[in-house]
């Protein structure tokens, strides 16, 4: 069962139930974009059919796999420097979108270092 992220109690508890992904590695990346459709000889794009979807997994929790999906994406990067995530940021910016970056950082410049998505929805479940 997935679990939304809309307030910022379902932040704290995404962060809570996945101990902020410390020591998690991503071990799987997965983007689709059905948005793209050809009218004639142009092209139409439309953002809100895009999904990310990552693996996470989290040895700090007994190797638990985490499944995060982000749809309706305005920009992402992921990066694979093979080193462990040792603290998450997820915030919910002054445009509504939900931020998610594998490190906290204070500013954009800093977090674009670093894997990161901006989404409308955002949404996450333990793998079974």
């Amino acid at each position: 069962m997935f679990n939304s992220v809309k307030t910022q109690k379902d932040i704290k508890m995404f962060l809570d139930k996945t101990n902020s992904l410390h020591d998690g590695y991503i071990v799987g990346v997965q983007y689709l974009n059905n948005g793209i459709s050809s009218i004639g000889d142009e092209y139409s794009f439309n953002p809100e059919e895009t999904k990310l979807i990552l693996r996470i997994l989290v040895t700090s929790i007994c190797d638990t796999l985490i499944e995060i999906e982000f749809k309706n994406l305005l920009e992402w990067q992921i990066k694979d420097s093979q080193w462990d995530i040792t603290d998450t940021t997820v915030i919910i910016n002054e445009k509504h979108w939900i931020v998610w970056a594998d490190n906290t950082y204070s500013n954009e410049e800093e977090m674009k270092k670093s894997s990161y998505a901006i989404a409308k929805s955002m949404k996450w479940r333990v793998v079974e």
